[in-house]
């Protein structure tokens, strides 16, 4: 059973986040309505409502929001999908260096508090994991400078940049009306790029789990 689990571990965080949006989607249909651009709209918006708005008690209309309990379902999905990633993430580097441990472990930190976001201190949980998350992605991108594949290099700076463009944006509140279309953008980058790590990973642990058995 372990060495299954060690061999097919890569594929956790993709069957994760399709776990996640099969539940996410049950939940937003549920979703009556409301978002802080259109207060008084009706059903969830791609363009203007958050993907957090679906776990609040109350909609921003003011209305009891029946989609809470199974949207936290999917909010603590996928933050066990991102603590299995980051889990994984340095594994698509060669040299276990102090990096390596710093990515892992501080990353799942990172998404430990994230599942936090479902409670009351949204918004303080929100800043914590982006200043949390910038600084286990320091140590990242310090190893990524000697990866050989340029196109996930770009990718994970394109993530980071969106990242943090969405941060300030919340932060500020400027432009913050185009907000939550921008947090989907960011959210299918992320998922393009843990999904492509996580089939990176696969490809060496299969790579290496033949090499042992010549």
């Amino acid at each position: 059973m372990a060495s299954w689990i060690k061999h097919n571990y890569p594929y956790f965080p993709i069957l994760g986040f399709i776990l996640y949006l099969l539940v996410f989607l049950l939940a937003a249909l549920q979703y009556p309505g409301g978002s802080f651009n259109l207060p008084q709209s009706s059903g969830y918006s791609f363009f203007h409502n958050f993907l957090c708005d679906v776990m609040d008690p109350i909609t921003k209309g003011g209305i009891l929001n029946p989609a809470r309990s199974l949207a936290v379902v999917s909010h603590i999905i996928l933050s066990l999908t991102m603590i299995s990633f980051f889990y994984m993430l340095p594994e698509i580097f060669e040299r276990k260096s102090s990096n390596f441990f710093m990515i892992r472990y501080f990353g799942m930190f990172t998404m430990s508090v994230f599942m936090l976001m479902a409670t009351s201190y949204h918004d303080l949980i929100v800043t914590l994991t982006g200043v949390l998350g910038t600084l286990a992605l320091i140590p990242f991108f310090i190893e990524l400078r000697y990866y050989p594949e340029k196109r996930l290099t770009q990718l994970a700076y394109c993530c980071f940049f969106m990242s943090i463009v969405v941060f300030f944006i919340f932060e500020s509140k400027i432009g913050f009306y185009y907000l939550p279309f921008l947090q989907k953008i960011t959210f299918m980058l992320d998922a393009w790029w843990v999904i492509w790590v996580s089939l990176i990973v696969q490809r060496k642990r299969r790579k290496l789990t033949y090499q042992n058995a010549l």
